[in-house]
């Protein structure tokens, strides 16, 4: 009789901390988001010794409530970015912010770091279309194709300006196995689109555009 009893106590015992479990797993708050990360490509006319591969800056937000507005600021990168090679980050930034409001009202923390196997050559404002492009997907949760890149130097207008050194670029990116280079129009041999090779086996399809909304929509996929 008495085991009878306590089995059934301990049977309501088990049923009320299951109901008690699944009050606390709709009812209180779930944990914080991780945040968003994405990589940006940028293209650069050196190719690196014995290295497929060309810089990333590597964006990472954690969504935070605080700092409030958005706070940017440089990761523990181990490769040195100095001088001209810094003066296109805060513009690119404040670009991005701009065309996201008053839709998004980003806050917390955004830090960038530089993913190289050695100390990047500053390509001075030659990175501001990528960099801008990158902000911009991070702070609306859009993707980037990982066999674009992009350079062009960023107008305030939103247009995408002149280069340096467009076919060693495209050289790099072929080598770095890129299907798609976008450079600044007008900056490339006709037809607007070519195919430049580099070795048997690799190919790069170089195109031209003009503006940050043509460059989004090939990078992402969706429109700005």
């Amino acid at each position: 009789m008495s085991i009878g009893a306590g089995s059934s106590q301990r049977g309501a015992t088990l049923s009320l901390l299951g109901t008690l479990a699944l009050f606390i797993l709709i009812c209180l708050p779930q944990q914080a988001s991780a945040g968003r990360s994405l990589s940006v490509p940028i293209s650069t006319a050196a190719i690196p010794d014995q290295i497929q591969r060309i810089p990333l800056f590597v964006m990472k937000w954690d969504e935070s409530a605080e700092p409030d507005p958005l706070t940017l600021r440089w990761g523990r990168s181990q490769v040195p970015v100095r001088g001209a090679g810094m003066a296109c980050i805060p513009v690119a930034f404040q670009f991005a912010l701009s065309r996201v409001a008053p839709q998004i009202r980003p806050t917390g923390t955004l830090s960038l770091y530089v993913t190289v196997p050695g100390p990047m050559r500053a390509e001075g404002f030659e990175a501001g279309v990528a960099l801008a492009i990158g902000f911009l997907a991070i702070l609306k949760g859009d993707r980037l194709l990982q066999d674009v890149a992009v350079t062009g130097t960023l107008l305030p207008d939103g247009q995408i300006g002149p280069v340096t050194h467009v076919a060693e670029k495209a050289r790099a990116a072929a080598h770095a196995g890129y299907r798609l280079l976008l450079v600044p129009r007008g900056q490339f041999y006709a037809p607007r689109a070519n195919l430049v090779r580099s070795g048997p086996e690799s190919k790069l399809l170089v195109y031209e555009v003009g503006t940050i909304e043509e460059a989004y929509e090939i990078m992402t996929g969706k429109k700005l």
